[in-house]
């Protein structure tokens, strides 16, 4: 509600100019100009006033009260005790008065000689009586509340004083005021000591101007349910120290959920706050010098402060309670050298990491879907998949599509499989687009995914060590929503040792996700991804044409015999159902890698000695009742799957192939 300043209101609340204000002694009591008072010059005006009176308390509870408010992002109004001569500061204070939402009124022994301390909390009282937002926090500094409320001797001489000399009205107009703040609970000195006072005044403060906010702004679509979690992970009413991870893919939205949380809980950390942004491509000794400044508020202009960032943060941050958000980061280093460890921290700091890897945090041999932590204060939180209504609504706000293209948008979100990173590339490019555009982008998603996702995803893929690239591109061109237990056994063959423990780097490294029935599955993008990899036209140079996997690809290379000891797996399929291939031993001659075969129909005719040497895995449907081949020796095969009605135990092929 605005409040208007009328004649009613006491006229004397206008202060003198300079000269006067000297004459009157060194009662003056709070904000006056501009020198001290702090508005973070957003010209959003002040949202807290302290009412106080200056020599009584401006070296102790108001200064550090002040430093402590501005520290934490509020606007806060403090008197400068300077004024320029001749100025009239009356608008000024007022328009402060009127502006803030909370009041705190810091009462010591002389506080009621104060006429500017009286006169502006009787206009405070008149205020909150109008207007149920505002709300006065009192502080007894060295008096008790029975003091301001007048039943003790120690404010009375005072208002006695004021009576003869300012005149009945008035004085009475303050005693009522001092009574009714003095009902209000607030902060006694003597119950907490001047550092936790303050501490608790700031996180009271924070608390009523930023509560939790249950709507979240319209750009986040989403994120609700998951912020859920993370604010009962980090259950910032407990005094220990909590690290939370949040983990996943390249581009599912870690770093957008991580910026909202610490935008909705950093005012409780009274300014001791730090969001290091994408970690892993910056320079440690930048970091820790951002992450100095933020907290500490250190300038690094002090030649002092070079080349001991590390060890300021260890004895600096000790025992302070702190939030650090570290994104994108990927070994444990960075952790010990921006945040420490969790033991240093004061009791209820939180530090928030976004990876994509968790590998560096998991407990040795760990190989189930819940991963655990070496430190039991390690609480991890998997991003999920965006669902279908999220996807479709973050779309349409990036693309803006007119209702007659809502049948191409669903066929877009599809191909971009829900993930927010390309959602938003892709949808921000077709915006304001006429629906050619649409069409020619849906076709050639299907074949080429967008650059700047890729370059994105490709990120992690490069991370991977050269075995664990080979098996992410199977899972992706092969593998995908197959058995992992079978998958393994035709690596372990592969690469001569146990790689269960490539595959669950992998899924620590939120590339992929192991069912609960032991399926193995990655996000749509992931998959594209490594068959883009693998795209014999556009592909990476090295892995160009690999894997075969689409038979619109593989079919053409048999039947013109252009296979290379490049190709190490080949899916047939079934080009054409109605006809029989024969296969001749001459097609496959140059594939002399090949480890991985699949067919549906078919036959394989002719002399095949030594031709499937390399071969691990072969996958054969709907078989002949004949088998033409001769010397069909497999001697390296681990996975055979064979299915068809003429696969019989008298098959013409059981002979060949089980030598």
């Amino acid at each position: 509600m605005s409040i208007h300043w009328t004649q009613s209101v006491d006229p004397s609340l206008h202060r003198p100019s300079k000269m006067k204000r000297k004459r009157e002694g060194k009662e003056m009591a709070t904000a006056a100009g501009t020198g001290s008072s702090c508005d973070g010059g957003s010209g959003r005006g002040y949202e807290v006033f302290l009412n106080f009176r200056g020599p009584d308390t401006r070296l102790t509870i108001a200064d550090t009260l002040y430093n402590n408010m501005i520290r934490a992002g509020i606007r806060v109004f403090k008197d400068n005790e300077e004024l320029r001569f001749g100025e009239e500061i009356g608008g000024g204070l007022l328009q402060a008065i009127n502006d803030c939402r909370i009041y705190i009124p810091i009462f010591s022994k002389n506080y009621a000689s104060s006429k500017w301390c009286l006169r502006e909390l009787a206009h405070i009282v008149e205020l909150s009586r109008d207007d149920d937002e505002k709300v006065i926090l009192p502080i007894f500094w060295d008096v008790d509340a029975d003091d301001v409320k007048l039943k003790t001797k120690l404010y009375q001489k005072a208002l006695r004083k004021h009576k003869s000399t300012s005149g009945k009205d008035l004085a009475k107009k303050w005693k009522k005021a001092l009574r009714e703040v003095a009902k209000i609970r607030g902060r006694n000195l003597k119950d907490h000591g001047l550092h936790k006072l303050t501490n608790f005044v700031v996180e009271e403060v924070s608390n009523l101007l930023w509560p939790r906010q249950t709507d979240m702004p319209n750009h986040l679509v989403g994120i609700k349910d998951r912020m859920d979690h993370i604010m009962n992970l980090l259950d910032l009413g407990a005094f220990d120290v909590r690290f939370v991870v949040i983990h996943g893919m390249g581009g599912i939205g870690k770093t957008t959920l991580a910026e909202e949380v610490f935008r909705q809980i950093s005012p409780q950390f009274q300014g001791h706050c730090c969001f290091l942004k994408d970690v892993r491509s910056n320079d440690i000794i930048n970091l820790q010098k951002k992450l100095l400044s933020d907290i500490l508020n250190l300038s690094w202009l002090n030649p002092s402060f070079i080349g001991k960032e590390a060890d300021l943060i260890k004895t600096r941050f000790h025992g302070k309670k702190v939030l650090v958000v570290l994104d994108d980061i990927d070994g444990w280093d960075q952790i010990m050298r921006l945040a420490d460890e969790p033991n240093r921290l004061g009791g209820g700091s939180r530090i928030i990491v976004t990876t994509r890897n968790i590998e560096f945090l998991v407990k040795e041999g760990e190989d189930d879907n819940v991963p655990t932590s070496n430190s039991g204060q390690i609480s991890f939180y998997d991003m999920p998949k965006m669902n279908s209504h999220d996807a479709h609504q973050l779309f349409c706000e990036c693309a803006k599509p007119p209702p007659d293209y809502m049948d191409i948008t669903i066929k877009l979100i599809n191909v971009l499989g829900g993930l927010p990173l390309a959602l938003k590339v892709v949808g921000s490019m077709l915006r304001g687009r006429c629906q050619s555009t649409w069409e020619g982008t849906l076709s050639k998603l299907k074949r080429v995914m967008n650059k700047d996702v890729k370059k994105h995803l490709m990120i992690s893929y490069k991370a991977l060590e050269l075995i664990q690239q080979q098996i992410y591109l199977d899972i992706a061109c092969l593998f995908f929503n197959k058995e992992k237990t079978t998958a393994v056994k035709y690596w372990d063959a592969i690469y001569g040792y146990r790689t269960e423990i490539e595959v669950n780097i992998l899924k620590h490294m939120s590339l992929i996700k192991i069912s609960s029935d032991d399926k193995l599955w990655m996000h749509d993008q992931l998959r594209d991804l490594g068959r883009n990899i693998v795209d014999p036209k556009n592909g990476e140079i090295h892995m160009r044409g690999s894997r075969l996997w689409s038979p619109e690809d593989a079919f053409p290379v048999v039947q013109t015999e252009m296979g290379t000891k490049d190709i190490v797996a080949l899916n047939l399929g079934t080009p054409h159902p109605n006809k029989t291939y024969r296969f001749k031993p001459k097609q496959f001659a140059g594939l002399v890698n090949l480890r991985f075969l699949q067919l549906d129909h078919g036959n394989f005719e002719g002399d095949f000695k030594n031709v499937f040497s390399e071969l691990r895995w072969l996958s054969w449907s709907n078989c002949p009742s004949k088998f033409r081949a001769t010397n069909f020796v497999l001697t390296n095969l681990t996975i055979l799957m064979l299915c068809g009605n003429n696969v019989t135990e008298d098959w013409g092929g059981w002979c060949q192939i089980m030598v």
